[in-house]
């Protein structure tokens, strides 16, 4: 599954003490659904947090010409609508289940309620928000600056997380994903997508197969990213 904008990212639920996540749990209510069943639209003014309980969100929009553009694919544990809990803006995205899905929903007023009793919740929300800003400002660069090899190979390296941030453990490193996504994330066709995972598996850096791309050395490839990308891995 890709993860894309949260991949540096703890669950919202799992930076929590036990017994505030259950807290949580309690306040909201859990909605089951259906694969394709949308949770909410684009433009929808609803206020609230939204928490993946199992399987798992495709986020995207639509495109002119009626394709749905996939932007990522949230897992179990990660939140969404947080920005609605502060703002009056709509919600941006389309989020619908991929497979049977359930979802933790929170009504706004309830979670600011208890984040008044609990003010360490809101302090966790903070904390995996801006560690995913922190991401997305450093991907953004790569989409403004970088050719397309380049861009994929970094985005490889950021999809191995933690290990792709530091760099400190050698070997291979298996990345499930389907190349589809990768490029509707990345925002080309599949055939550009296939003809650079080409070149960066001639350079004997992955080996693609299917469902997956396998980094052959983590230390090699983030080497090879940070001489051919002007900027190295930053540590967190």
């Amino acid at each position: 599954m890709l993860n894309f904008p949260t991949l540096h990212t703890s669950p919202f639920l799992s930076v929590l003490p036990e017994t505030l996540a259950n807290k949580v749990k309690e306040i909201a209510v859990v909605v089951k659904y259906n694969d394709g069943e949308f949770i909410h639209d684009r433009g929808d003014m609803k206020r609230g947090l939204s928490i993946v309980k199992t399987g798992a969100v495709n986020v995207g929009v639509y495109g002119e010409d009626g394709a749905f553009i996939l932007t990522s694919t949230l897992g179990e544990g990660q939140c969404f609508g947080e920005f609605t809990l502060f703002t009056k803006l709509p919600r941006t995205h389309h989020a619908a289940a991929r497979g049977v899905t359930e979802i933790y929903q929170i009504p706004g007023k309830k979670f600011m309620g208890l984040t008044e009793k609990e003010p360490q919740i809101l302090n966790a929300l903070l904390t995996v928000t801006l560690m995913r800003t922190h991401y997305l400002i450093e991907m953004l660069d790569a989409f403004r600056r970088l050719p397309l090899r380049e861009r994929t190979a970094k985005t490889l390296v950021t999809m191995m997380g933690p290990r792709g941030a530091t760099g400190t453990k050698g070997g291979e490193y298996k990345i499930s994903c389907r190349q589809s996504e990768l490029a509707s994330m990345l925002g080309v066709t599949r055939v550009s997508l296939n003809r650079v995972l080409q070149q960066l598996a001639d350079l004997t850096l992955i080996k693609i197969g299917y469902g997956y791309i396998e980094i052959l050395d983590t230390n090699c490839m983030i080497s090879w990213v940070g001489r051919h990308c002007g900027l190295t891995a930053l540590e967190g």
